[in-house]
């Protein structure tokens, strides 16, 4: 009985411990944060000192600055949401007497700082336009650090405004585009503001990568952006997807330069489209310097093959277009690294590019100036007089670069034209509806 009794009371101890334990810690409820792990880091390196709440006489003027900042950011929808702003109110004035709730106070007005420079700096939820994405995940350490430290520096309540106003682009095209939105907020006109911050939001998230290198396709537009340290070298038009077979968004990197690309047929495409024709006529194949291709890569001659046999159901064999300037692709293509079988290339077809509705393609960007864009990536290095010899039956020469350079394929349903003036496009996709 003395044994269980002893085990009764220390197991009673261990459990007042355990819980006096947690409610002695600063981290508790860790659930209410949006960033827990940064705001961990950031008291960290602030040897765990309240940042907030301090002795300093500009104290209180730094969290009013803060609230500010996201009353700022909300106007201009800069930030998801008010990050949270009732519990920031609360404690203007009231400063709680004890450690441990003081401590939990700075913490959440930190972690409101967090979430709002992160929502003004690098865009939020680019999720649901963005379906597939390479580029941000190399990016997000050294952007967590990047703001941490910046917070950290901050001093003043000047200092912490101007950090907000320093975050965003400082790009000619962005402030036309706050002012364009200050201005239809003021109209009231619901379509532009939803245009408008939608743009932005992307506008941000691409710049604040400050990239040397990067390849802006505006599906929206239709037109083609590439940039060198956010200056633009080239503004070309693009052909893009039907809105029955659209062109994806994603954001991925340009690795190769192909010239004298074969075009491999996608798989519907052979199916519902050319099976039917190479069964009525399998010359049509000649005609359109097509190849039979079987599952080990050879080429098989069409003449012999059992047309009769196949259909969309059976058909144990891939097609591709041969090389040459009838091939689908041109004599260029930029191979990009997303998961969809969408390409940057060239075309056979150059009168697509007078029309002002760009979206005829099954889903790939044609583009307007290859070659001029093969250049820029190659560092001049194109021979340009091979490509345009137009040898029929080239073999592919595929030309990696020394750097992949980021592809952002977008929906940005409004653009600052070089003359100032901010253009709204159709919504082709019905993107913005959903």
């Amino acid at each position: 009985m003395k044994s269980t009794g002893f085990f009764y009371v220390l197991g009673i101890s261990f459990i007042l411990f355990f819980f006096w334990g947690e409610n002695q810690n600063p981290k508790l409820n860790e659930e209410e944060l949006f960033y827990p792990l940064l705001v961990n880091k950031f008291y960290q390196q602030n040897q765990n000192k309240l940042f907030w709440f301090t002795a300093s006489s500009v104290s209180k003027e730094l969290r009013q600055a803060l609230i500010t900042v996201l009353d700022s950011s909300i106007s201009y929808t800069l930030i998801a949401q008010p990050y949270h702003y009732k519990e920031l109110k609360e404690n203007i004035e009231k400063i709680p007497s004890d450690t441990i709730p003081l401590m939990k106070i700075d913490r959440i007005f930190t972690d409101a700082a967090i979430a709002g420079i992160k929502d003004i700096y690098g865009g939020y939820k680019i999720t649901p336009w963005v379906s597939y994405d390479q580029v941000s995940s190399k990016f997000v350490n050294y952007d967590n650090d990047y703001l941490v430290s910046c917070l950290r520096d901050v001093q003043s309540p000047v200092e912490l405004i101007n950090l907000a106003k320093l975050l965003q682009p400082q790009e000619k095209e962005y402030k036309i585009f706050k002012q364009g939105l200050k201005l239809e907020k003021e109209k009231a006109d619901k379509e532009k503001i939803q245009k408008l911050t939608i743009s932005l939001n992307y506008f941000r998230w691409i710049h604040h990568f400050r990239l040397p290198q990067c390849i802006v396709v505006n599906i929206a537009s239709a037109y083609l952006r590439y940039y060198e340290n956010d200056s633009v070298k080239l503004l070309m038009k693009v052909v893009l997807g039907k809105p029955s077979t659209p062109t994806p968004r994603f954001a991925a990197y340009c690795d190769q330069v192909i010239l004298y690309p074969y075009w491999n047929v996608p798989r519907n495409i052979t199916l519902n489209e050319l099976l039917p024709k190479f069964k009525r006529n399998p010359s049509a194949i000649d005609a359109m310097n097509m190849q039979v291709i079987d599952a080990n890569g050879k080429i098989i001659d069409h003449y012999k093959l059992n047309w009769s046999s196949f259909s969309s159901k059976y058909f144990p064999y891939s097609v591709r277009q041969s090389t040459g300037c009838d091939n689908a692709l041109g004599v260029i293509k930029f191979n990009l690294t997303s998961p969809y079988s969408v390409f940057l290339h060239d075309t056979n077809n150059k009168t697509a590019f007078f029309s002002g509705l760009r979206y005829y393609s099954h889903g790939c960007i044609r583009i307007e100036q290859p070659i001029e864009l093969a250049n820029y990536l190659l560092q001049n290095k194109l021979d340009t007089a091979f490509l345009q010899a137009c040898y029929r039956d080239q073999k592919p020469v595929p030309l990696a670069l020394d750097t992949a350079v980021p592809v952002f394929v977008t929906y940005m349903p409004t653009e600052v034209y070089p003359s100032g003036k901010i253009m709204y496009y159709k919504d082709v996709y019905g993107l913005l509806k959903k």
